[in-house]
């Protein structure tokens, strides 16, 4: 293996990895986790086959996206230099979603090979743009992707590929506002979205659609700009280094907080602060 790079989130029940490598197989083995696997470059010959499907044989293009279930054994082999990405999702999380989205028993998720899944790719690219800032320390970042990639193998890489029938109700008025409040007194926490949703005693799955339907954001996205909010009233104070800023508006690293800063308001910290 030429280049491997991990990132885990335990508590959300995520693995995010990265590979670059020379020709070569794994002989037949198993994860505890349902793991995608997606090409990011390289045009090897690959095979690959599961214990419940035959063997596949396809040449790897950009967006590939092979599924193995949790505990199914499975071998894989490629003839060229391979770089590719993937997640290793818990089996606890899905369970989790399939029942907030109302599913039956018959939603596991399933060996199986695409072309691309175009929201699954865009998702593995946004983590992989973050390795060096360790996006997934960030608990409600990685819930939230954990959440989503469990929803996505339910509708599209299960027995029953179906999507929920109902449209999320929007947070009432009251509802957001306990939310609103809980945010702001806990922004320096590490908390996910379990955590908020607590509040109005709600799945973090259907919390996450309801909060969306009222903000036209994610709790990720809000949460996000309420601390840069909160940095930005800090970097007032020639007092505070800018690390410690990070940390009391919330953030997991301060190279995490440049990168949502520049991202939202358009400068480095320490260029916004210079120009007040």
């Amino acid at each position: 293996m030429l280049e491997h790079n991990v990132m885990t989130a335990a508590s959300s029940g995520l693995t995010f990895y990265y590979n670059r490598r020379a020709p070569g197989c794994m002989l037949e083995h198993q994860h505890d986790a349902h793991q995608i696997t997606l090409t990011i470059s390289g045009q090897p010959k690959v095979c690959w086959r599961s214990a419940t499907r035959s063997e596949a044989c396809f040449t790897a293009a950009e967006g590939n996206l092979i599924v193995t279930p949790a505990h199914e054994s499975h071998r894989i082999h490629w003839d060229s230099a391979w770089e590719s990405m993937g997640f290793y999702v818990a089996r606890s999380v899905t369970e989790t979603v399939a029942r907030a989205m109302g599913l039956g028993r018959r939603a596991e998720v399933i060996s199986s090979f695409s072309e691309c899944d175009p929201a699954i790719y865009g998702l593995a690219r946004s983590v992989q743009q973050g390795i060096g800032n360790d996006t997934l320390s960030c608990r409600l970042y990685a819930e939230s992707v954990a959440n989503v990639l469990a929803a996505r193998l339910l509708v599209e890489h299960s027995r029953e590929r179906r999507a929920p029938t109902y449209t999320a109700a929007a947070l009432s008025a009251a509802a957001m506002h306990r939310v609103e409040c809980f945010i702001l007194e806990n922004l320096e926490r590490n908390i996910s979205v379990s955590d908020i949703a607590a509040v109005l005693d709600l799945s973090a799955y259907h919390f996450s659609r309801r909060f969306r339907a009222r903000a036209g954001m994610s709790p990720y996205q809000y949460v996000t700009r309420q601390r840069i909010e909160r940095a930005r009233g800090l970097l007032g104070d020639p007092r505070l280094a800018i690390a410690e800023i990070a940390d009391r508006a919330g953030f997991s690293s301060q190279s995490h907080f440049n990168k949502q800063f520049r991202a939202l308001v358009g400068t480095t910290p320490r260029c916004y602060r210079e120009g007040l």
